[in-house]
């Protein structure tokens, strides 16, 4: 279970042209449970626009469940969470179209994916509806 003293890695990587300063991700006692389980215990971070930022700690940590609650894919249990500025319990549509996400686990059809074919798996997923074809379409054409 994440604590709010737990380990982090942390390496700026400076900014874009396009990127503005500020806070992509701030969580303040930010918790997870799972009925009686708590996963992630008021845990206080934040990640500057520009940032590479890791989670570290041992299976069950609360790494994943973390994330899936800055992915929006989790809702959160306590605490505050705010990603880009908006608040992921209303404005989770909004924050997926602007984050990417490349999940731990990969489909079971895959046995070893190219880093293009997972890149170009997640941009169709995030694409969404028409222009997904057109998505999946352009990265097909990509080496692999």
């Amino acid at each position: 279970m994440i604590r709010s003293a737990w380990p982090t890695s942390r390496v700026h990587l400076g900014r874009g042209a396009g990127d503005s300063a500020g806070t992509a991700v701030q969580a303040q006692g930010l918790t997870k449970r799972f009925g009686e389980f708590t996963a992630v215990d008021a845990v206080d971070f934040d990640i500057e626009v520009g940032e590479a930022f890791g989670f570290l700690g041992a299976n069950g940590a609360g790494k994943t469940s973390t994330m899936r609650m800055i992915a929006c894919l989790s809702p959160i249990s306590g605490g505050t969470l705010q990603v880009l500025g908006l608040d992921p319990m209303r404005d989770g549509p909004q924050i997926r179209s602007r984050i990417g996400l490349v999940p731990q686990e990969t489909p079971s059809i895959w046995n070893s994916p190219s880093g293009t074919t997972s890149i170009c798996t997640g941009a169709t997923s995030a694409s969404r509806g028409s222009s997904c074809a057109s998505a999946w379409r352009s990265c097909s054409s990509s080496p692999a």
